[in-house]
């Protein structure tokens, strides 16, 4: 008897240290309640990994979006920067306070701009055009492309005299992104 309660032991203890490194994909995914209750967690990767959840398995739905949408305001920068960027995803129905909440990005550090215009990229979001302007003078050439790729989705033909200036650039990236965005502003 004394040997099946070991046995019984030692199989409880192998199945619980299994059960406790098993991969997250190998347990069964969060219900979108359970996600949305993460977005008020204090700890920011617990948020961001819920924002990407709620992303990848329910991407423009009535409950998840407006709560999204209030991390917008969220002082954390990483949490802000994944609610943009899973808006911008899923190409959501943005308000006005959305946007301008959005753009606030485009006056952060590297990392808040590239997100903010990548997120812009995919929201009706012309009204910001103002604010993604004066980044065609960023230092940094990745935050510099972006506003480019961005202004090409958002503006019109009026943009072509602000970019051209662009495809005498000395990076080459640059000056590609300028000449593709001039080109699909010309179409519109």
């Amino acid at each position: 008897m004394k040997n099946v309660c070991k046995l019984f032991f030692a199989a409880v203890l192998g199945f619980t240290m299994l059960a406790a490194v098993l991969p997250a994909s190998a347990r069964p995914p969060k219900t979108e309640d359970e996600l949305i209750a993460d977005l008020s967690s204090p700890k920011d990767k617990t948020v961001v990994n819920a924002l990407q959840d709620l992303e990848k398995s329910y991407p423009n739905s009535p409950k998840s979006v407006p709560e999204i949408k209030k991390l917008l305001t969220d002082t954390r920068p990483t949490v802000k920067r994944k609610a943009a960027r899973v808006l911008g995803t899923v190409n959501a129905d943005v308000s006005d306070t959305d946007l301008k909440n959005i753009a606030t990005l485009l006056t952060g550090d590297r990392n808040e701009k590239e997100d903010g215009l990548k997120a812009l990229r995919g929201l009706k979001a012309k009204s910001t055009i103002p604010q993604i302007i004066p980044l065609l003078k960023d230092p940094d050439k990745n935050v510099l492309r972006d506003a480019i790729r961005t202004l090409a989705v958002q503006g019109d033909k009026s943009l072509i005299p602000t970019i051209k200036p662009l495809m005498d650039f000395p990076d080459l990236a640059v000056q590609k992104d300028a000449a593709d965005a001039i080109s699909i502003l010309k179409e519109k």
